[in-house]
């Protein structure tokens, strides 16, 4: 187990601390144990109940119902993981300006909280034997899992763990498009097309440039922290920004590019001009 005595003696370091919030004494560990546990229960349960509701009528017949249970589960983690990350930026800017040190109870348990969805759709995927199907969750999920227990456990760079999660608010439309295109909707409708706008714009703001930020991190907050843990985070990071760029890619190509290819294709005559005109 790594050695969580500097942070010890460099919190009480003013020279390190910008904004402390509400201090590490004003979180407990035991209580996060218990949100990450009934987290993880109730995502399980939250299955079962889709499970037993069964597939909606919108969707799409030859649509695999274990797969559209999987992205509704995660849409509703997005929304509910995704309003909290706001609130917690929008409430506590703070986490900002100090991301190694800056706490309290409502950052703290987000933490908890969204590792106990990720635990659940690891083992659902396990179970269901979509491991290597959905490789690139599944890593992205475990470096999660690797990373934030460390931070909650040593009850540190929270800061960065809520930028790392604003990906959730993103989650919130990349899973809704999923849905959308597993039901009757169109992809030519306007529902679709704002999604896909909404999508691509809270990429940018609620995944890449955070990550951006995280990576800046290591720079200049580095000589707070412990070697061994920036050598951790240096590997298990990489992996997951990398993911998200290939992800930020697909979708770009699909929705974007694949319009653009579409528009083109699609050459009006003149008459047909007059009439548009």
């Amino acid at each position: 187990m790594m050695n969580t005595a500097p942070f010890d003696d460099d919190y009480h370091n003013t020279t390190f601390i910008v904004n402390p919030g509400d201090g590490r004494d004003s979180v407990n560990v035991g209580t996060a144990n218990l949100v990450f546990v009934i987290s993880t229960v109730f995502w399980f349960c939250m299955s079962a109940a889709v499970t037993k509701y069964g597939k909606p009528k919108f969707v799409k017949s030859d649509v695999n119902f274990y797969r559209w249970r999987n992205i509704f589960i995660s849409w509703l983690h997005g929304v509910l993981g995704g309003t909290w990350n706001f609130l917690c930026v929008l409430w506590y800017p703070g986490l900002l300006e100090d991301p190694v040190f800056y706490l309290n109870n409502f950052i703290y348990l987000m933490i908890p909280f969204s590792m106990g969805y990720f635990l659940y759709d690891v083992i659902d995927n396990m179970m269901n034997g979509t491991l290597l199907t959905n490789w690139e969750v599944t890593l992205h999920h475990v470096l999660v899992l690797i990373g934030f227990t460390y931070n909650w456990t040593a009850k540190v760079c929270l800061g960065y763990s809520i930028l790392a999660l604003m990906a959730e608010i993103n989650s919130i439309f990349l899973h809704f498009r999923k849905l959308l295109q597993y039901s009757t909707v169109g992809y030519e409708t306007k529902i679709y097309r704002t999604t896909s706008l909404l999508n691509l714009i809270s990429f940018i703001l609620c995944r890449l440039l955070p990550q951006c930020r995280i990576l800046n991190g290591f720079y200049i907050d580095g000589h707070k922290l412990p070697r061994m843990y920036m050598v951790t985070l240096s590997i298990i990071f990489p992996p997951g920004f990398i993911i998200n760029v290939i992800l930020f890619w697909r979708i770009f190509k699909s929705d974007v590019l694949r319009s653009l290819k579409a528009d083109k294709t699609v050459i009006p005559n003149k008459s047909n001009s007059k009439k548009e005109e």
